[in-house]
């Protein structure tokens, strides 16, 4: 077994507690005292957050950091950029800092002679969802969700898991909170928290609102698990009992694939909101899962939201629990190396998919679906000429952070849906080589076993996972990743497709899961016909190369504005791509590009291309097994 951390017990915790006043020199080996947090939430309406920290120090150089590398986020973004007001104090005055001319995330200062404590002041300034990846939207008028590392500093020289924090919150009168962070008690509207150590800290959002609504979903005998919904409504907040019934599903299916929990109980906290950004992220006892607040009560945003889910209830397990060593970094300022994202975020977008379908958020006709349109965009990706797969993990740091323009030239995160395609590939070889009587099930059962309960991390490096596969079915499974991994090939890999006796085809049927993607979004979705995304208002998101759009000379940051000389629609582009099929005209589009307007003739007749997955004949079928449910009575 690799590294494995614990984090410390509540026993130890109030030990620490107990004991005597220590520094914080790099040198010494017993850990420090803990940190006191209060955070005050109190004028969050004005998207502002108030918090003082309380230090015990010796005197000399200290520096304490601001969290810099999010372990969920597998990048250097903590939101540095919207700290303010910050000042150190002792004995009433007031102690200059600097901030590392370097390291940004840094703050230097020197104690004076005989003080033994200093107390920090910051504000975090809280912004509004923009079209770029922003942390600091976390909040509006009447909800917010903290984010332990937008308010805290800590010293150099600790691992995270070696400092303990007593954290406080204040907020809004007559506001709701859930977390999964233990309370020591709660005096009107201030938290007291058990102290926890740091890493548990910031890995345990609190989600807080004038509007909230817990909707529990434990199974007999598992830990508690609850949906907390927040909404800047209440109308929102009342979920359909089908919807609710599938995600108790989830958490029975979740049982029966991983059989283990890594987590004392689980929230899955679920805000709705346009105020906010759009986010899916993973917790050891959590989920923080934004979505638009339409989502639940539009039928094609739920559907686009599905996976959400189950991805980030898997993490749970895969990436939390077990966590590529180089992505286990000790503190929050050390780089980490994502060269085994596609097994942390890829294999965890494969075990989502087999869930929703498990659980019934998806049927099984709409998980081919959804399998076909990964299968079908990754086909089309012009980038795999040149960059491979394993590079968009290595480089996934700024990947993350890529704009959706170029996108299939450029790639982005493609670990996460091509690894859908690839661990489809190994179950379906699992299954093969043992005449069907293991799986990846297996595998899960394995790997992710050994420890109930309180959180921990116990890391792996590839030839675990390689040792663990070959301990269930035998196989060269060091080339067959790197042949997947390092390949410049332009096509897709199809082979878990192909060996779980389906096959991709193209027809004039709409994809449900494309239809509902584009109405969710109102933009249109031709890649697999004339290689084009656009929004609904004509704006080119991308047209790949090599493809008839990119070729008639359209590309991103165009808009059209034209379709065969009638004023552009996304179902006029329908139809005139349909009418081409039949007519063989070309067909015309006036685009828009800095202030000039041309035209161009797009040679295309082949009609509106859709995605799906066939049954090929005289072959196991091993998809639908994939799929089915493992608890007895639940549907698919």
């Amino acid at each position: 077994m690799r590294n494995c951390r614990r984090y410390p017990s509540a026993w130890l915790i109030a030990m620490t507690l107990a004991c005597s006043c220590l520094s914080f020199a790099t040198a010494a080996k017993t850990p420090p005292v803990p940190i006191k947090i209060a955070v005050d939430a109190t004028q969050v309406s004005q998207r502002i957050l108030h918090a003082k920290l309380a230090f015990t120090v010796q005197s000399g150089p200290l520096t304490l950091y601001y969290p810099k590398w999010m372990p969920a986020d597998h990048s250097p973004d903590g939101p540095i950029w919207n700290l303010a007001g910050l000042k150190f104090v002792a004995g009433g005055r007031e102690i200059p800092w600097q901030q590392d001319d370097v390291d940004m995330y840094a703050f230097n200062l020197v104690v004076p002679e005989r003080v033994t404590s200093i107390e920090a002041s910051l504000d975090f300034l809280i912004s509004a969802p923009g079209s770029t990846i922003d942390f600091s939207a976390s909040g509006a008028s009447n909800l917010f969700i903290l984010m332990w590392n937008q308010v805290c500093l800590y010293p150099k020289g600790w691992a995270a898991a070696d400092l303990v924090f007593d954290p406080t919150l204040a907020l809004p009168a007559g506001w709701k909170f859930s977390t999964s962070l233990p309370i020591k008690q709660q005096s009107d509207n201030t938290i007291f928290f058990a102290p926890v150590p740091f890493d548990l800290l910031i890995d345990s959002p609190v989600q807080s609102g004038e509007f909230m609504k817990v909707y529990p979903l434990s199974a007999a005998g598992d830990p508690p698990q609850e949906l907390d919904v927040l909404s800047d409504d209440a109308w929102a907040l009342d979920i359909p009992a089908e919807l609710i019934d599938n995600y108790k599903r989830l958490v029975k299916e979740a049982s029966a694939l991983y059989r283990s929990h890594h987590f004392r109980d689980y929230h899955f906290l679920l805000t709705l909101s346009d105020n906010v950004m759009e986010l899916g992220q993973e917790h050891h006892e959590s989920s923080d899962d934004r979505v638009k607040q339409h989502s639940i009560s539009d039928p094609n945003a739920r559907l686009h939201m599905a996976t959400l889910f189950p991805h980030e209830f898997s993490h749970s397990w895969n990436g939390q629990y077990r966590r590529p060593e180089g992505l286990a970094t000790p503190d929050f300022q050390q780089p980490m190396k994502g060269e085994l994202l596609w097994v942390y975020e890829g294999l965890t977008e494969y075990l989502g998919t087999v869930l929703t379908a498990r659980s019934g958020l998806l049927t099984a006709a709409q998980s081919r679906d959804r399998i076909a349109l990964v299968a079908s965009m990754l086909e089309h990706r012009a980038g795999r000429r040149w960059r491979s797969l394993q590079n968009t993990a290595n480089a996934a740091q700024i990947l993350y952070f890529s704009v959706p323009e170029w996108g299939s030239y450029r790639r982005g995160t493609d670990f996460y849906p091509e690894s859908i395609l690839i661990w489809l590939e190994v179950d379906a070889t699992i299954r093969k080589l043992t005449g069907d009587r293991k799986s990846m099930d297996d595998f899960c059962q394995l790997f992710y076993a050994g420890h109930e309960g309180e959180p921990m991390i116990k890391t792996y490096a590839f030839e675990d996972l390689v040792s663990t596969l070959n301990g269930i079915a035998p196989y060269d499974w060091t080339h067959f990743f790197h042949a997947r991994l390092d390949s410049t090939d332009p096509g897709a890999p199809l082979g878990g497709v192909n060996g779980s006796g389906w096959r991709l085809v193209y027809n004039d049927e709409p994809n449900e899961f494309l239809s509902a993607e584009d109405a969710a979004s109102g933009g249109g979705d031709f890649t697999s016909s004339l290689g084009l995304e656009v929004k609904q208002d004509g704006s080119v998101v991308d047209a790949i190369p090599g493809m008839p759009a990119f070729e008639s000379g359209i590309s991103p940051y165009m808009k059209i504005v034209a379709v065969n000389t009638l004023q552009f629609s996304l179902d006029e582009l329908r139809r005139a791509i349909q009418a081409a099929k039949a007519e063989k005209d070309v067909i015309a589009l006036e685009t828009a590009n800095a202030g000039r307007i041309q035209v161009h003739r797009v040679q295309y007749h082949g009609g509106n291309r859709f995605p799906h997955l066939e049954r090929a004949r005289n072959a196991p079928d091993y998809l639908s097994e994939i799929l089915r449910p493992k608890i007895a009575g639940d549907k698919n």
